[in-house]
């Protein structure tokens, strides 16, 4: 069994090879997320366990209100649930977010195959093509009790697979081998979340952290706080949008730095830089840097965007 390192190299290879451009996150700074993938218009923000099982409500917001700041979707890599195997082929769900196998996500990766069975209350289910159902039993004419016969079960239960009812697998496979063709169809695990309710204020930060949260939302930004990641905050306003970092530590800075260009890059979203104490210079790695002392001093949001237009024009 591939442990999560494993899972994130193989998972970066093979997107690279298919096109996707890759960002795999800093695990010393990531808790949000580990990987974003991101091809044409679609972007994936990924985040990868050994046991979905212990996938916590915060992280699971953090990871939904990142996903939405991007326009990205949220997915969670996982091998098990406590004791259960994730399945290939198999969409399961946690706080609403798709959870799959490795397997599942390469095989979307290199041959844009999606599964078609989804984990629910009792067990695993599919959802029937109705219309090519229908369509079929008519062509043939068929009855319903036919079919119904054939899979042992009522004519009305028929009746509301044709409604779009979904099934077991084992109903599924015995209507495709009664009909000789393949009627269930694939279920998409990329979706968008709302982020409401995602905001869970300045609660369980550390103090500077708090404390440049509570200076930017001052300002007039509505900000989002982004626990243990490479981001710390997302901050926007009706016109302008930013990926945030904040850095106590000078020896940090500039690892920091790195990581929010890269993300600012792959996103197209400008990225900025608190500090405790101002470094040599106000932009690293084409990051404006700005210290806290000067984001206190500004008079509103206006301000400090035109400071971050300046420094990111050095």
């Amino acid at each position: 069994m591939q442990n999560r390192q494993e899972i994130i190299s193989s998972l970066r290879e093979t997107s690279r090879k298919n096109g996707y451009s890759v960002m795999c996150a800093d695990e010393t700074l990531s808790y949000a997320f580990d990987v974003i993938l991101k091809r044409d218009n679609k972007t994936m923000v990924i985040k990868v366990m050994g046991n979905v099982g212990l996938l916590t409500e915060e992280a699971s917001r953090s990871l939904i209100a990142f996903a939405k700041f991007l326009d990205a979707y949220p997915i969670v890599i996982g091998l098990s649930n406590r004791e259960e195997k994730i399945e290939d082929g198999v969409v399961y769900t946690r706080y609403s977010i798709p959870i799959i196998s490795p397997n599942t996500l390469l095989s979307y990766i290199t041959e844009e195959e999606e599964p078609c069975v989804r984990a629910g209350p009792g067990g695993f289910y599919v959802v029937i093509n109705s219309e090519k159902l229908r369509r079929i039993r008519t062509e043939r004419s068929l009855s319903l009790g036919d079919i119904a016969k054939s899979i042992g079960t009522t004519r009305r239960t028929v009746l509301m697979y044709e409604s779009g009812m979904s099934t077991s697998i084992d109903i599924a496979l015995k209507m495709e081998e009664f009909l000789g063709e393949e009627i269930m169809e694939s279920i998409s695990f990329l979706w968008h979340l709302d982020d409401e309710g995602t905001n869970t204020g300045f609660k369980k930060m550390k103090e500077f952290e708090r404390l440049v949260n509570y200076e930017i939302s001052k300002k007039g930004f509505s900000i989002y706080p982004i626990k243990r990641s490479i981001v710390n905050f997302l901050m926007e306003d009706t016109q302008s949008s930013y990926l945030g970092g904040i850095e106590e530590e000078l020896s940090k800075i500039s690892r920091r730095a790195r990581y929010l260009r890269e993300l600012s890059e792959l996103s197209q979203k400008d990225g900025v830089l608190i500090v405790k104490k101002m470094s040599e210079r106000p932009r690293i790695e084409e990051i404006p840097v700005i210290t806290f002392s000067e984001l206190e001093e500004f008079q509103d949001k206006d301000e400090l965007k035109e400071v971050i237009r300046e420094r990111r024009s050095l």
